[in-house]
């Protein structure tokens, strides 16, 4: 099977080389744990060390803050945009739901949601052919979450995901980790591989861990890692844990690497 490089220093080694090409990984973590800067990161390695063109699809921030925001890693994607080997694309599905919901109570129709989905898939689709893209990276799932049915954001979920993996594209979604352990999230199921992004405190300090919680296919380390957010992107230390005493070893080390989020 093809591997697909991340272009996260230290975390390949973690998942025997690389994502299966073509699959769909579920990346989740809270506030500032640093999703997006992994999708960016991904995307950008591709573009500049494996020739494979990306589309970043934004259902939140606009493409320039975007740009603004990777600006600090020294990841100059606005070259890239206009280059045509990245698209940073905005799309909103409530803006879209909205939209179509109004126009097809008008024609006394219903069915809005798939609607919105089949909008956003479409947008989708068109700019990865446009490109012939490789990576896709979606932040975040949690905006598709349209319906205030449980039932019916399961159903859309599931039918966005298996549309996604037939689009010839080694994908990133991102979602916000769950407060609630009992709440089912669907996405974690319908991935190939799901990892998480954690942020605690140990005796004052901020550590960041990332966690493996499945990657089908690939026999994958299962230890808490340490990772940091530094002026360079993010790196993994697949060596270190955060777990008893190790955990006080990689806070003295936090000290001599580049910046910190």
């Amino acid at each position: 099977m093809a591997r697909v490089p991340t272009g996260i220093p230290g975390f390949d080694e973690l998942i025997e080389g690389g994502f299966i090409e073509n699959d769909v990984i579920l990346l989740t973590g809270g506030p500032g744990a640093g999703k997006s800067t992994f999708g960016s990161q991904y995307l950008y390695s591709g573009i500049m060390h494996h020739n494979e063109p990306g589309v970043y699809i934004t259902f939140e921030e606009t493409p320039a803050r975007i740009m603004r925001n990777m600006w600090r890693y020294g990841w100059d994607m606005e070259r890239l945009v206009k280059e045509d080997k990245l698209r940073i694309i905005r799309t909103d599905p409530i803006a879209y739901g909205r939209y179509i919901k109004k126009s097809m109570e008008a024609d006394n129709k219903g069915d809005h949601e798939n609607a919105t989905l089949e909008t956003v898939l479409k947008q989708i689709y068109a700019n990865i052919r446009e490109i012939n893209a490789k990576r896709l990276f979606i932040d975040s799932l949690t905006s598709l979450k349209i319906s205030p049915d449980p039932v019916d954001v399961r159903h859309i979920i599931l039918e966005f995901i298996k549309n996604i993996e037939s689009f010839d594209c080694t994908t990133i979604i991102t979602s916000e980790i769950h407060k609630d352990p009992d709440n089912f999230s669907v996405e974690e199921y319908l991935a190939e591989g799901v990892i998480c992004l954690k942020v605690f405190r140990i005796d004052g300090e901020r550590i960041r861990s990332l966690e493996i919680l499945k990657m089908r296919g690939v026999k994958h380390d299962e230890v808490l890692r340490p990772y940091l957010i530094t002026d360079n992107g993010i790196i993994v230390y697949p060596y270190e844990s955060v777990i008893g005493k190790e955990a006080d070893v990689f806070s003295f080390q936090k000290s001599s690497i580049l910046g910190e989020e």
